[in-house]
């Protein structure tokens, strides 16, 4: 995980019911913590006492509006992490305000690893090896009512851009009929491959399950996709890495990214409405997003 260099006592940054949980604390001045990046809305901090190295990770009410389920999550990161491809969960707090997992070394990957081809086959191989782990029962993913959730909300703050959204609303239907999601069994899925979520170079672990789910395993190629275009060259490689290949095509798997593209771009015009003054890093990502799918369009 990408950390700050601010190291300090974790009663300073955490409260005192969390660090209650973790393992090896035993008062103030028995753990230090490290403010972790990455995160766009919770937030994560490494925290070291004489039992080890964790990560605690306190919840925003914010996430929710955006679709986040953290009692889903729960269970989806403790089924990947049973298969080697998470970390462990420590601790989940009963009102899943926190939770407290293992904390991975190692360097956190970057945009650059995703043009290429041999990380994306490495990203791939990992990612069968998810979708063959036999899911949970959660409650259920489903792309219509995402995007419906995301227009009413949208389309009710902003009346004036009522138009926009619902012509893209209508072509992200069109984009889940034509990557024939319906076709493919559900897996479980991370669902967020932004390159911070992604640790390692020998054995790789996904973080963060935040927006984890029992899908299309076509979503998880798409997500990656969405978030770095650099990686188009190299999407057969990423289809036959993870098995996808004989159930899906490049072209399906185009479909799903504008879709996983607009999803985005949904998620952060949303996030903007609950934290009005973003920063430029994100407004420029949306921006770029959006600019995608009027190229596309």
């Amino acid at each position: 995980m990408a950390q700050d260099v601010a190291r300090t006592r974790a009663a300073n940054l955490i409260p005192a019911h969390v660090l209650a949980q973790v393992p090896g604390f035993t008062g103030s001045t028995s753990a230090w913590a490290t403010r972790l990046h990455g995160g766009t809305v919770n937030s994560s901090f490494r925290v070291e006492t004489s039992a080890g190295e964790f990560v605690v990770r306190l919840h925003s009410p914010a996430a929710r509006n955006l679709g986040a389920d953290h009692e889903r999550e729960a269970r989806l990161h403790s089924a990947a992490a049973a298969a080697g491809i998470a970390p462990a969960l420590v601790y989940v707090d009963d009102a899943f305000e926190f939770m407290i997992m293992e904390y991975i070394p190692g360097p956190v990957w970057t945009a650059a690893d995703f043009a290429r081809a041999d990380r994306l086959a490495q990203l791939g191989a990992v990612l069968r090896k998810l979708h063959e782990v036999r899911p949970p029962a959660v409650a259920p993913f489903d792309v219509p009512t995402v995007l419906q959730r995301y227009h009413h909300r949208l389309a009710e703050a902003l009346p004036e851009e009522r138009a926009r959204f619902a012509r893209l609303l209508e072509r992200g239907e069109a984009a889940l009929a034509a990557c024939a999601s319906l076709q493919r069994p559900k897996t479980l899925v991370h669902n967020d491959l932004y390159h911070s979520n992604l640790i390692g170079t020998e054995r790789l672990y996904l973080i963060d399950w935040e927006y984890g789910a029992v899908a299309d395993p076509l979503f998880d190629l798409a997500s990656a996709l969405a978030y770095y275009p650099q990686a188009d060259a190299n999407a057969h490689v990423l289809l036959e890495a993870s098995g996808l290949s004989t159930v899906a095509s490049v072209e399906m798997l185009a479909h799903a990214t504008w879709l996983w593209v607009l999803i985005s771009y949904l998620w952060y015009r949303t996030r903007r409405l609950d934290l009005p003054h973003a920063s430029v890093a994100s407004l420029a990502a949306e921006q770029a997003l959006l600019e995608r799918l009027e190229r596309s369009a």
